[in-house]
């Protein structure tokens, strides 16, 4: 196994890349490339649910939750005095 890098490594240009930096890209690959967790009949069925056959049913849900709850419509007062 690979030695992990330095907090701090040089790329050979001007710049320097901090691990934060490596943290962020390797979220934003795992982001991209879907949630490992949820099989292939899940993802199926997330598709289905806000692109296809079940979409406006979906959209009616969402539609309900933002009508009961104004924080999520961003309606509501969310000052917490």
């Amino acid at each position: 196994m690979a030695k992990p890098p330095p907090p701090s490594v040089s790329t050979g240009h001007d710049e320097r890349v901090t691990t934060g930096d490596d943290l962020l890209d390797e979220r934003r690959r795992r982001r991209r490339g879907g949630d490992p967790r949820l099989s292939t009949a899940g993802r199926r069925l997330f598709q289905r649910m806000t692109t296809g056959a079940l979409a406006d049913e979906f959209q009616a849900a969402l539609d309900t939750d933002l009508v009961a709850d104004p924080l999520l419509s961003g309606l509501g007062d969310d000052d917490d005095s």
